[in-house]
């Protein structure tokens, strides 16, 4: 992802489910770091007990 002027934008991930992911992508595309920590911490995928989302709100909070 790149950040610019407090806004979050370009959001890829590696890995995942390719089309969750680009709606995920498009979704927060424009949010801060915290707006998207809000949102997605703490959701899960199944039994893994993190998901996508989850995974990048602790990079938001990593930067």
């Amino acid at each position: 992802f790149t950040a610019k002027d407090g806004k979050i934008h370009d959001i890829q991930f590696n890995g995942g489910c390719n089309g969750n992911l680009k709606m995920i992508s498009k979704l927060l595309d424009g949010m801060t770091a915290e707006e998207i920590n809000a949102k997605c911490a703490g959701n899960i995928c199944g039994m893994k007990g993190t998901s996508c989302a989850d995974q990048l709100a602790k990079a938001m909070v990593s930067e």
